[in-house]
């Protein structure tokens, strides 16, 4: 069972992935796909890492969210990866798409990720569509049929809200795209886009609420996701407030419900900023949330099987 995590290559994405990769909590059943977004130090230096310790991942040849694609010359130059055993060419189908995106070498294997049904059944009989080892795609039976045992799944479990503070009507919800102890529906492995979702905003919306978001393994095997949500969201400042007024009803929820496998070490150090006065800023809170997720799939995947 491989688990492939969706990321777009924001700054606070890639240093969560980053950071993972140094301290050994990814595995070879984690795989990061990472769409780029950016020309950036952060994509370069996670690529390097990943290299460095010879961690699956994979980058998307062609992008379709943000600038990246658009300028041949990086200012930051990804690291040669076409010859690496551990590396999984990708490429998502679409107009601009090649074959070539996803030509392997040596032990490699490719993914295609698909989201429109009648682009995949116009690719059905291509020699690229019987070549390529994985193709991801929504829990949609006619495409699954269309690839059949090449299928993983690529899902978005977390609910989309207009407006942040709506998180507190829902407070805790199933996450699981699918049971990562057992694949459901004939999948050959699963992904998802963890707490960031799938709509891509190029710049953050403003917001007048603070929402704290933690997955956590239930005993019976199940992925929830719970919402802690900040009180004072009549006006868009004093984000600093907002914030602990959420990591209080986080702490005192983890207080009496997680323990063992979901006691995390990047959840220790989110709730640990209780015990000052200082705001680390939404993006550093993004990075541990992340890191959470990804370290929780790489106790479950690893040592619960």
């Amino acid at each position: 069972m491989i688990y492939f995590p969706y990321l777009r290559g924001r700054m606070y994405d890639l240093l969560a992935l980053k950071e993972l990769c140094e301290q050994e909590q990814l595995s070879s059943k984690i795989v990061p796909i990472i769409e780029p977004v950016r020309d950036s130090k952060e994509l370069q230096q996670t690529v390097q890492t990943f290299i460095d310790h010879r961690q699956p991942f994979s980058v998307i040849a062609n992008p379709q969210v943000s600038v990246y694609g658009l300028n041949d010359t990086k200012l930051y130059p990804l690291p040669a990866v076409n010859n690496l055993g551990f590396y999984y060419p990708s490429a998502i189908l679409a107009a601009d798409f090649s074959s070539d995106f996803v030509e392997t070498v040596k032990n490699q294997q490719s993914l295609l990720i698909s989201k429109n049904y009648e682009l995949l059944k116009a690719y059905k009989d291509t020699a690229v569509l019987q070549a390529v080892d994985k193709v991801l795609i929504p829990d949609v039976a006619r495409m699954h049929k269309l690839v059949d045992h090449k299928a993983a799944l690529l899902t978005d479990p977390l609910t989309f809200v207009r407006h942040v503070e709506d998180y507190a009507d829902l407070e805790d919800e199933f996450f699981q795209p699918a049971d990562w102890y057992h694949q459901v529906g004939n999948y050959d492995g699963f992904g998802d886009y963890s707490m960031v979702g799938h709509v891509y905003f190029d710049k953050g919306m403003p917001a007048r609420a603070i929402a704290l978001h933690l997955i956590y393994v239930t005993k019976d095997g199940t992925l929830r996701i719970h919402h802690f949500v900040s009180d004072s969201n009549e006006k868009m400042s004093g984000q600093k407030d907002k914030f602990f007024e959420a990591l209080r009803k986080m702490i005192n929820w983890c207080s009496e419900n997680i323990q063992g496998i979901n006691d995390t070490p990047a959840l220790k150090e989110l709730l640990s900023y209780g015990q000052g006065d200082k705001f680390p800023g939404l993006g550093m809170v993004k990075k541990l949330s992340l890191m959470h997720h990804f370290e929780l799939m790489n106790r479950l995947l690893n040592y619960h099987l």
